[in-house]
This record gives C-alpha cells, sequence and structure tokens, in this order.
C-alpha cells in the first residue's frame, strides 16, 4: 500500500476528532456517571428509547452498537429499574422496550446536562458555522458507513469475525 499524506486539512480534522472523542471519555463521560449515574452508552439507549426505539434491533439499526452490547446494556438499565421489557403483544417473540419513571427522570437531567455543556461549547459558533459543522458531520458519517466501499481492499470492522475482534 502506497504511503499517503493527509492534506493539512485532514490532519486538523482528525486531530480534532480525536481531541473531542477523548474529551467526551475523560470529562463528560464522568460528569455523567457522577451526576445522573449513567455512562455515555447508557445515555444513549434511553434517549434511543425515548426517541422511539421499541425493540432492541432497533436500538442496534439507530446506534450500530453490536446486538451483545446493546443486550448487555439493556439487561443492567432493566436491572436498575430504568428500562422495562415487555412481551410485544402483537409478535410474543419480541421484547417491547419502555422507560420507567426513573428512567425517564434520570434521561431528563442527563439531557439537561449534555444540553448545558453543547451549549457552552457551541455558544461563540455563528448559527451558519454550527449548520455547516453539522451538515459536514452528516456528510462524514454517511460517507464511513460505506467505508468498505470505498477502500475495498481494506476489510470492514463489521466483516471480521468476532473471534477476530475480541
Amino acid at each position: 500500500m502506497e504511503d499517503l499524506i493527509p492534506r493539512p486539512e485532514t490532519r486538523r480534522l482528525l486531530d480534532a476528532w480525536w481531541g473531542a472523542s477523548q474529551a467526551m471519555k475523560r470529562h463528560v463521560a464522568p460528569l455523567l456517571e457522577r451526576e445522573h449515574g449513567l455512562d455515555f452508552k447508557d445515555f444513549l439507549l434511553l434517549d434511543a428509547i425515548f426517541s422511539g426505539a421499541r425493540f432492541p434491533g432497533q436500538i442496534v439499526e439507530r446506534l450500530a452498537i453490536p446486538p451483545s452490547n446493546v443486550s448487555r446494556i439493556l439487561d443492567d438499565l432493566t436491572h436498575r429499574n430504568l428500562v422495562q421489557r415487555t412481551l410485544d403483544e402483537q409478535d410474543s417473540r419480541r421484547v417491547r422496550l419502555t422507560l420507567t419513571g426513573a428512567g425517564d427522570e434520570a434521561l431528563k437531567g442527563a439531557r439537561a446536562t449534555m444540553t448545558l455543556l453543547m451549549e457552552a461549547a457551541l455558544h461563540s459558533m455563528p448559527d451558519a458555522d454550527l449548520n455547516a459543522f453539522t451538515r459536514g458531520l452528516q456528510q462524514l458519517h454517511a460517507t464511513l458507513i460505506h467505508a468498505s466501499e470505498i477502500c475495498p481492499h481494506l476489510r470492514a470492522v463489521s466483516d471480521v469475525p468476532k473471534e477476530a475482534t475480541s
């Protein structure tokens, strides 16, 4: 494979992306844990259920998290009485998900915290810049989900057998 040198803009984007993801892990995730008893994946799953994901498969699809991880997180959220699982009335093979009162309250608090953080972080960015940034992230997302088609010589992580990634 030839040695590709990224454009300076690409390098800056990768550096900024890395920095933002590390800040989320080191600062935001502990804040959610301390203030609301949720880790970031808990927050994402509760938010997905609140936003209409009624079945575990919908969460897998929406968040691109492996089914085994979703199941493990749902077990924990159910054990903590934040999520309720019931058999679907139309298809007893499916499990329907709903937030409990405690789950709804935890999500409201975590959403408030995340909103305050994001508003503080983005307050100096003009709306036009924020909209352009958001469109750029959406375009990046749409492109990266097809990474194995863009670079067919590279195997996508989802194509690698589980034993190889464990």
